[in-house]
This record gives structure tokens, sequence and C-alpha cells, in this order.
């Protein structure tokens, strides 16, 4: 991208950057699902697999669940 050609490093930059989370989840779905940049490379697919471990380790579409359910 034209920040790498440029030689241009910031960290607020660093925050936009899709391959340092690798991709979004799909919020409202009966299981995890990571939606990720189709010019990923190896970096934001770890951060994706590390995302949907996260994800399911917390067991998030079930928290949601009950979080609707309840209100």
């Amino acid at each position: 991208d034209i920040t790498h050609q440029k030689n241009i490093q910031h960290e607020f930059l660093e925050r936009f950057n899709f391959e340092n989370y690798g991709g979004t989840p799909v919020l409202g779905v009966a299981k995890p699902v990571i939606i990720g940049h189709g010019i990923s490379h190896a970096k934001a697919f770890n951060n994706m697999i590390r995302l949907a471990e996260k994800m399911i380790s917390m067991d998030l579409t079930a928290k949601m669940k009950e979080s609707f359910l309840s209100t």
C-alpha cells in the first residue's frame, strides 16, 4: 500500500491496517463467522484465526443470544 511505498509509519495509521485485525466478525449468526479482506496475506489470516478462537473461547454467540432474549 501507499504507506509502505512512501515509508510512512505512524501508530495512528496502524489502527486501520486490516492485516493487524485480520477480519471482522459477522454478528447475528449461529456460529462464529469472520470476514476478511480479499487481498489478505498470512498475517491477516493468522489474526482471523486468532479472532475466531477468541470468539469460541468466550462463547460469544451464546452470550449474544442470551442478551437478546433477556431484553
